[in-house]
C-alpha cells in the first residue's frame, strides 16, 4: 500500500527544505526526491521480506548439533540452487526438522509418511520433517536428494499462489524429482517399459489427489511422475511448466493450466510420452542388457537340460552295449570250458 511506502513525516521537514517555495522546479525536485526516497523503502522492504522467510533448522531428540549443521548446509546449498527456478521464492518461512528415525515424528506427520521415503513436506504447515535413517550414502537417495526433493515442494507450492491446493499430486512428485535429481523411492525409467507393456501404467487423472499406498504401486507412481515431467520439460522447457501449475484450477488441475499455456491437449503429451518409453528413452534397450545374464539363462536352460539328456542317454546306451558284450563273451568263455 501506499501508506507503507510514506515517510513518516513530510519530505520538507525530514530533508531541511521548506515548503513556502512554490517555485515549479522546487516542485518538481520535490517530487523527484519523495519517488527515489519511496523506491528506497520498497527495495528494503522486499529485501526484509526476502530475509524474514528463512528456513530454520531444528533438530528432534537424539540427532547431535553437528548432523543439525550438516543439515542447515545442505537446506542452504538447495535454497541458493532451486530458488532461482522459482522468481520470487521463498515467500514464506519454513521449518525443518531433523528426525533420526520415525519414531520421533508426530502422530500426524506419521500417517503422511509414505513407506521408504526419507522426508515429508506439509505444505499448509511450510515444514519439512527428514528421516536420517532412511537416506542411504548414495545418490538419489542420499540425504542431499531428499532435501532438494522436499524443498522443492515447499518452493512450488508458495511459486503457485492461490493455485497451491490445485497442482496435481503426479506433477508436484514429478517435478520434486526432476530437479533434485532423480527417481525417489528407486524404481527408474527402465522399470517401466514393463508397466508399459503390460499396459499397467496409471491414468495421470489417478494420480491428481494421491499416490497408491501399497509399495508396488507407490513406486510405479513416483517413477512414471518423474519420467513424465522430465518429459513434458524437454518439450516445453520448465518456465511453461511453471506457469501452468499457477494456472491449475479446482475442475482440471495441474491439466487445466497446461492447455491454457501450451493450447495443446495432455492427451496428446500422454500418448507420445508413453510411445517414449516403448521405444525412444533407450530404455528397453538398458532393460534387456541389465537382464542379459538373465535372459541367457531362461533361453539356455533348455538347451543345457536337452544336451544333458542326450549325454545321459549316450552314457547309458554304452553301458548296456558293454554290459552286453561282457554277457557274450562270459558265455563264449562258458561254451569254451
Amino acid at each position: 500500500m501506499r501508506d507503507a511506502y510514506a515517510p513518516p513525516c513530510g519530505v520538507g521537514a525530514c530533508t531541511g527544505l521548506h515548503r513556502s517555495d512554490d517555485t515549479p522546479v522546487t516542485k518538481r525536485k520535490t517530487v523527484f526526491l519523495r519517488l527515489i526516497l519511496g523506491c528506497a523503502i520498497a527495495i528494503g522492504a522486499v529485501r526484509t521480506s526476502a530475509a524474514q522467510a528463512r528456513f530454520a533448522v531444528e533438530a528432534a531428540a537424539g540427532v547431535d548439533a553437528s548432523t543439525r549443521a550438516h543439515v542447515e548446509r545442505l537446506v542452504e546449498a538447495g535454497l541458493a540452487r532451486l530458488t532461482p527456478m522459482f522468481p520470487g521464492t521463498p515467500k514464506r518461512s519454513c521449518v525443518v526438522t531433523a528426525h533420526q528415525s520415525v519414531d520421533s515424528l508426530p502422530p500426524e506427520v506419521r500417517a503422511s509418511l509414505h513407506e521408504g521415503t526419507a522426508g515429508v513436506a506439509l505444505l499448509g504447515r511450510s515444514e519439512i520433517h527428514l528421516i536420517l535413517d532412511e537416506s542411504r550414502h548414495h545418490p538419489p537417495h542420499d540425504l542431499r536428494t531428499v532435501v532438494d526433493h522436499e524443498l522443492v515442494h515447499i518452493l512450488l507450492d508458495q511459486f503457485v499462489g492461490e493455485a497451491a491446493p490445485h497442482v496435481s499430486r503426479w506433477f508436484h512428485e514429478g517435478l520434486a524429482q526432476e530437479l533434485s535429481g532423480g527417481p525417489y523411492i528407486g524404481m527408474s525409467e527402465d522399470d517401466l517399459v514393463i508397466a508399459a507393456r503390460a499396459d499397467r501404467l496409471f491414468r495421470f487423472a489417478e494420480l491428481d489427489q494421491d499416490f497408491p499406498g501399497d509399495r508396488s504401486g507407490l513406486r510405479r507412481a513416483y517413477a512414471q511422475s518423474f519420467s513424465f515431467v522430465g518429459f513434458l520439460r524437454r518439450r516445453f522447457g520448465l518456465d511453461a511448466l511453471l506457469e501452468a501449475a499457477r494456472q491449475s484450477t479446482a475442475d482440471g488441475g495441474f491439466r487445466a493450466g497446461f492447455v491454457a499455456v501450451t493450447h495443446g491437449a495432455m492427451l496428446h503429451q500422454v500418448d507420445e510420452w508413453r510411445e517414449y518409453v516403448l521405444t525412444g528413452s533407450g530404455a528397453p534397450l538398458r532393460f534387456l542388457m541389465r537382464n542379459c545374464f538373465s535372459f541367457l539363462v531362461v533361453i539356455g536352460f533348455p538347451l543345457l537340460a536337452i544336451a544333458v539328456i542326450r549325454r545321459f542317454r549316450r552314457d547309458d546306451a554304452a553301458r548296456r552295449k558293454l554290459e552286453f558284450e561282457e554277457r557274450v563273451e562270459h558265455a563264449d568263455e562258458r561254451h569254451h570250458d
